[in-house]
């Protein structure tokens, strides 16, 4: 196989027909997927960049970015926060880009339906935010496992950054300031605990407390 849009084609018939709440099954659609570019087999080399936006918000939304480092990482891209036009932008090779922004996708979506299946309807807003973080986490660390394994792994940190040099010569970014406030810890360890299975957790070395977010998320404009 060695058509980037029949691997594209495969990807989202593959993501379309997931639909679970389920966090393992979302882990077995990124592996599925991941099994897919490595018989694919790219290398990247000769490719130019390319940037794809996918719609997010306006405002800093702690479990989104997450989620947009995670597959940003996974893949070899590039990730910034463009709060002038409310989107998660990633950028590096094409076919990395698409597995970047489709996966991210599908795993906004999958915490949202955990979220809505969980939560009740009268739940309180900033605990629905720190129970989306706490599944984030989940498939943060399951989406950090499975980047060991990974044909590409060893072209990973190059890759993500070739791809920032070349966003940083085109647009002015700044790091973002997330917004201060106490994380209901109580929420976030539920939201951890919906997200899978604890032996995973524990194998990734997650301790079920409010993380940092691990890479600094870049929005492009000014600050507030």
């Amino acid at each position: 196989m060695n058509d980037p849009e029949t691997i594209k084609g495969r990807v989202r018939k593959l993501l379309e027909l997931s639909r679970s709440d389920n966090e393992n099954e979302a882990a077995a659609a990124i592996e599925k997927a991941n099994y897919l570019m490595e018989e694919y087999g790219i290398d990247g080399e000769g490719l130019k960049f390319e940037s794809v936006s996918v719609r997010a918000t306006k405002y800093y939304v702690n479990w989104r970015l997450r989620l947009a480092y995670a597959v940003a990482w996974l893949y070899g891209c590039f990730y910034y926060h463009d709060r002038t036009e409310g989107a998660v932008v990633f950028t590096g090779e094409p076919l990395d880009v698409f597995m970047a922004s489709e996966m991210y996708q599908y795993l906004v979506k999958t915490t949202e339906r955990i979220s809505r299946r969980a939560l009740r309807k009268n739940a309180k807003y900033f605990y629905r935010q720190d129970f989306r973080a706490g599944i984030a986490a989940g498939l943060h660390d399951r989406i950090h496992a499975l980047g060991g394994a990974c044909a590409w792994k060893d072209r990973r940190n190059s890759k993500i950054m070739e791809a920032a040099d070349y966003v940083r010569s085109a647009v002015p970014l700044e790091e973002e300031n997330p917004p201060r406030r106490q994380v209901k810890t109580g929420a976030f360890a539920a939201g951890f605990e919906a997200a899978g299975e604890v032996s995973l957790a524990r194998q990734a070395g997650h301790d079920g407390k409010p993380p940092e977010l691990p890479a600094p998320a870049l929005r492009q404009g000014e600050l507030f």
